[in-house]
């Protein structure tokens, strides 16, 4: 109705909830939505050795950026929206 084709997904763990709970982003591209991201706006279960460098949030990030659609900047993002 609406037209809307194009999610981002915001708040939770990119390598986790976003990826794998219900209603996620390979669920929702898989129904014909891209679906992004910001990459101030998420986090990532990570362990002691992968932390402080939030390598599991990078590799998240990688994911979304090659499967389901872009990872945009927070800043890139609000002046995109102030275009609008």
């Amino acid at each position: 109705e609406y037209n809307i084709n194009h999610l981002v997904y915001i708040g939770f763990a990119i390598n986790w909830c976003l990826q794998y709970s219900p209603g996620n982003m390979n669920d929702m591209f898989r129904r014909g939505f891209m679906c992004s991201t910001i990459r101030q706006a998420v986090t990532a279960v990570e362990n002691k050795i992968s932390a402080r460098h939030e390598l599991h949030k990078e590799h998240g990030l990688w994911v979304t950026a090659i499967q389901n659609g872009f990872v945009y900047d927070l800043d890139d993002f609000m002046e995109m929206l102030g275009s609008i």
